[in-house]
């Protein structure tokens, strides 16, 4: 590419009957003029376009940095969520089987006491058995010490007594 000043220094051959040279000049002044502006507008325009570049990669990488914390939220978010249910399980696991286990407590300690219940019955029966027995046994004494018999015997001992005197 031509800079400016290679235009302004531009020679050209002459001619026999050649372009006034006066007329030449002042137009390739013109277009080194037009030419420089056009230049320098070109290096700042490209200036720009890289400040703009770096600025869009900027935030391009700024949003790839968003995208990603999203995500690794939105996968942080769901491993909470399932520690979570995992945990909730295992809870409901243990409560469950501690309560299953406090029913099997319940559950032996009604036996036991159904047969302590069924034991002191037997106990009881028989207790009631012989005092049943004790009753008769002593029913029968008294009906023996209180009968006819027993009297008329204290009687006649009680006239031997007085006779002897």
């Amino acid at each position: 590419m031509m800079t400016s000043m290679e235009i302004r220094s531009q020679q050209f051959n002459r001619g026999m009957r050649g372009f006034k040279e006066e007329e030449v000049r002042n137009f390739l002044a013109l277009v080194a003029q037009d030419y420089e502006k056009l230049f320098h507008e070109n290096a700042t325009l490209r200036d720009q376009i890289q400040k703009m570049e770096f600025e869009l990669n900027k935030y391009r990488q700024m949003e790839e940095t968003i995208n990603n914390s999203l995500i690794l939220a939105q996968q942080t978010a769901e491993e909470y969520k399932q520690n979570a249910r995992r945990e909730a399980e295992l809870t409901l696991n243990e409560a469950k089987q501690k309560i299953a286990a406090m029913l099997n407590v319940y559950q032996d300690v009604i036996k036991r006491l159904n047969i302590y219940n069924a034991e002191l019955k037997a106990q009881l029966s028989g207790q009631l058995e012989m005092l049943d027995k004790s009753q008769k046994r002593v029913d029968e004494l008294s009906t023996f010490f209180y009968g006819k018999d027993l009297k008329e015997l204290l009687e006649d001992l009680e006239a031997i007594k007085m006779e002897v005197v």
